[in-house]
């Protein structure tokens, strides 16, 4: 029988979510597109090597964009501990 990989979703990965959002704020245009391109590679390459078909890997990434954009409009609200 064949087993069942069960992906910890996406939208929950809260580490790689503040990680990603906090080095896109930081960089604009070509720079920021050439992050967000490599980080979702990186996701869909992971999502695949799992056994998930196309239309689940774009559901997670999807949810991760959601998660990623959220905490980008919050980001100014909150003190993430690296003030000096």
């Amino acid at each position: 029988m064949p087993e069942k990989v069960i992906c910890f979703p996406m939208r929950y990965r809260v580490g790689k979510i503040r990680k990603t959002a906090k080095t896109l704020a930081g960089l604009k245009g070509k720079g920021a597109d050439h992050y967000w391109r490599q980080t979702v590679a990186g996701l869909v390459g992971q999502l695949a090597k799992a056994g998930f078909s196309e239309f689940e890997i774009r559901g997670h990434i999807e949810a991760f964009n959601d998660a990623v954009q959220g905490h980008l409009q919050r980001a100014p609200f909150q003190n993430d501990g690296d003030a000096a």
